[in-house]
This record gives structure tokens, sequence and C-alpha cells, in this order.
């Protein structure tokens, strides 16, 4: 199966076993989302700038992470005897993506770097900050790497590995942050080149 959601979208399911059809919308996921990834270890589904239900009806909340029962990705709805839940980032204005790495699922906020580790019954996932000041520029400005993840914040590179949060020391800062087109910043995408082992980015240049 393949999973998809469009920016400020839902969760869509496609079956390439199915047929000639297309994909079909998870009515049981969040209605509104930034973006998802899976867990890959717990295979447990992550959906980011995510949807509560109100009074009347549901609102997008750009802090809230939602995520699925374990192996079921219908299943968001918190019960006792599953492991759906969510859980709302407390700093920052908005969640800017997420990337599942090993034993780790990252997510960055437009200020900060959090990480949420498995933690079981009944919190499921515990979270942390753990890089103050690293958030990311745009929802695609992260990439692995071997055993390292590399992003492009507001005004730094930055990488996350065993020792932790790093900046990366960069000889061409003035020219990409003094020259780029902020209006744009959203389009800034990762570009990594595996085989030279090399990380790099695309920028709107003004």
């Amino acid at each position: 199966l393949g999973l998809a959601c469009p920016s400020g979208g839902g969760v869509y399911v496609y079956n390439p076993t199915g047929g000639f059809t297309t994909a079909v919308l998870v009515a049981t996921a969040p209605v509104f989302n930034g973006g998802i990834f899976v867990s890959t270890t717990l295979q447990i589904l992550f959906c980011w700038g995510s949807t509560e239900t109100q009074g009347i009806g549901v609102s997008q909340d750009p802090m809230l992470i939602s995520w699925s029962d374990q192996g079921d990705y219908t299943s968001f709805m918190p019960l006792t005897t599953n492991q759906a839940s969510s859980f709302r980032i407390p700093i920052g204005s908005v969640i800017r993506g997420g990337m599942a790495v090993s034993n780790q699922n990252l997510f960055w906020t437009d200020l900060d770097l959090w990480a949420a580790n498995y933690a079981g019954f009944p919190l499921v996932f515990g979270f942390n900050k753990i890089g103050a000041g690293a958030g990311a520029i745009s929802a695609h400005a992260m990439q692995q790497l071997r055993g390292s993840v590399y992003w492009m914040g507001s005004n730094n590179f930055f990488s996350y590995g065993g020792g932790g949060v790093k900046v990366i020391p960069c000889p061409v800062w003035d020219f990409v942050f003094q020259n780029m087109n902020t209006a744009f910043a959203s389009n800034v995408r990762a570009m990594p080149n595996t085989p030279f082992n090399e990380v790099g980015w695309l920028i709107p240049s003004s």
C-alpha cells in the first residue's frame, strides 16, 4: 500500500494490486494535515499539523501531532486498547516537517527540533526538544544520509547524529542567506548526492 497527503489535505491510500483504481481518502484519519510519515520501526502513521474535533466540527492546529494505532493507519481514535493518540508541541508557530530515523521520530517546527521516542502505554510516545533554535525553513529542507540527518534552517545549516544537533560551518553563508528570496522560502528542497556522500539544498534566489 502507498500513503499520501497533500499539504493541508487528508490522508490517501493507494493499493497497487487493486487494478485500475485511484488513491482513496482514509475517512477515519485527520481531515486536514501538514504532512505525514510512517514510523518504520513501529508501523505507526504520524500526521503533523493535524486536526482536532471542536464542538461543531474540526479545526487544523499547526502544532498538533496525531498518530494511528500500531499497524493500522485507519485507527486514530485513542482507546485503552490501542496506541493511537496525539500531542501538541507547546513552543513555536508551525510544524514544518517530520521524518522517521533509526529508533526515533523527528519533528521540526519553525523554531526547534523535537524527538518522539516510544515509551509504551499509556503515553505511547515521549516528546523532547533536542535542538533549540534549530528549526527547519521548509517542509522539504531535511535529508538523511548514512547515519546522520541534515537540514536547512532560517539562518544556518544543521546536522543531527551521535553527537547531537550541530551547526554545519558554511563558507558560503553570506551568499545563501543574504541572497535568498525569503518570500519563497517554502520552496527550499534538500538535495542528497548519495554516491558522493554529499548533502546540498536548492534555494530560491533573490
